[in-house]
């Protein structure tokens, strides 16, 4: 077992034995929960909502749509709109 210091801005390090040990990168997120009075900490993966695909998609109607004044609904709705497209 390793301890470590909770430092300003309530920051704790992880020592890097334990960073190597399970692949961690700088600028990874972690979900942090208490379970049975000790913190547990799971590293997360958010994934991107669009592909780079649908990125170039949205441009494409950004710039053919630019003035005309179409609103749609986020998700379903608009997922819908750029698969037409």
């Amino acid at each position: 077992m390793t301890v470590t210091r909770l430092k300003t801005k309530n920051q704790i390090t992880i020592p890097q034995s334990l960073v190597k040990r399970l692949h961690l990168k700088k600028g990874e997120l972690f979900a942090i929960d208490i379970e049975d009075n000790y913190l547990r900490l799971m590293p997360v993966e958010i994934a991107p909502k669009y592909s780079a695909k649908d990125l170039k998609k949205i441009d494409r109607i950004v710039k053919k749509e630019k003035g005309k004044a179409k609103s749609l609904k986020s998700g379903k709705e608009f997922g819908e709109y750029i698969t037409k497209i």
